[in-house]
């Protein structure tokens, strides 16, 4: 995708969306209300076009001095012109989950309270209903570098939640080759049950899921987790880089469980214990020897890992102008 005509589809939106902002000083009280439909889908699309275009989309958009009116008519249809019923269900869904957990804090006792307080120290925490591992919403900061998508208002039980997630992916040619959105985890913010779904080495089509994000947004409120840290927990956390351990494959037995275990003991010597469960969860739910190997060496230096090269920061910076 070229940078220089992303950045001239950036400057015109954004030149569009002030000049449109500008004619609503004119306008009466009644007027913007009746315009609450056209206004809500002008806030929507800056950011999230340029997410969904291609190198095509793009060139096809340049060639309008106002793209965001061109753009503007047939989305403000979209999300007006179809039955918001299953959208009222989730919300519905959201509210009780909101109002369950609060019960929950006010039934318990001075013990389970303080007992309560004390696992917020715990980085992981295991969902009885399900295998979907619980983590602190603050845990998210120390993830600068990964990509995944947050849906907020996740009520009920977790796994239902992602298998569901996996399979309407599939179904929409977003997920290839088989692949599934593994690793989930869960964790609450702003009183509200969320979910991560890493992206990890899943083969995606990103352009539709990056359509299909927004087509879906009253209904799960996904965000990527890029955008979701900045905008919601004060932006990620840096962390000093850390010199990976060194562990030879040569004479390895095959068995991935031994690789692993010695892995495992070198980053935890090496002061990375913190990476251990991440990698070990990745390994075991991999389902394939080779891939399992590249996975470890991703987290020590093996005949397998690839050679240091220097890398520009993939930090993105907050979309504070237009987040919803």
């Amino acid at each position: 995708m070229s940078s220089e005509r992303k950045d001239t589809l950036k400057k015109r939106l954004d030149e569009n969306y002030t000049a449109f902002i500008e004619s609503l000083q004119e306008k009466t009280v009644s007027e913007l209300i009746a315009m609450a439909p056209e206004i809500t889908a002008v806030q929507q699309l800056p950011p999230e076009l340029l997410d969904a275009c291609d190198d095509e989309d793009m060139e096809f958009l340049l060639r309008f001095d106002d793209p965001l009116e061109v753009v503007r008519g047939y989305w403000e249809s979209e999300i007006t012109g179809y039955d918001h019923s299953g959208e009222m269900g989730h919300m519905l869904w959201e509210i009780r989950d909101r109002e369950l957990y609060e019960k929950e804090q006010l039934a318990q006792t001075p013990e389970d309270v303080g007992g309560a307080v004390q696992s917020e120290n715990l980085t992981e925490r295991k969902n009885p209903m399900s295998d979907v591992k619980q983590i602190n919403a603050e845990d998210l900061r120390h993830m600068e570098g990964e990509e995944g998508l947050v849906l907020q208002g996740c009520g009920g039980d977790p796994q239902e939640w992602v298998d569901g997630i996996n399979r309407e992916l599939t179904e929409a040619g977003i997920l290839l080759d088989g692949s599934k959105l593994e690793n989930v985890v869960s964790f609450r913010h702003d009183g509200v049950t969320c979910l991560l779904f890493p992206f990890g080495d899943a083969e995606l089509n990103i352009g539709k899921f990056a359509m299909w994000r927004i087509q879906t947004h009253d209904r799960y409120g996904g965000t990527w987790l890029s955008d979701y840290v900045p905008n919601r927990l004060g932006g990620f956390l840096h962390q000093p880089s850390r010199q990976k351990p060194t562990m030879s494959l040569i004479g390895m037995d095959g068995n991935i469980f031994a690789v692993m275990g010695k892995a495992s003991s070198l980053l935890k010597e090496a002061g990375m214990g913190d990476l251990v469960s991440h990698m070990v969860q990745r390994v075991t739910t991999c389902g394939d020897y080779s891939k399992a190997l590249n996975i470890i060496s991703e987290y020590v230096e093996t005949e397998l890992s690839p050679p240091a090269i220097p890398q520009k920061s993939n930090k993105k910076k907050a979309r504070n102008t237009y987040e919803r």
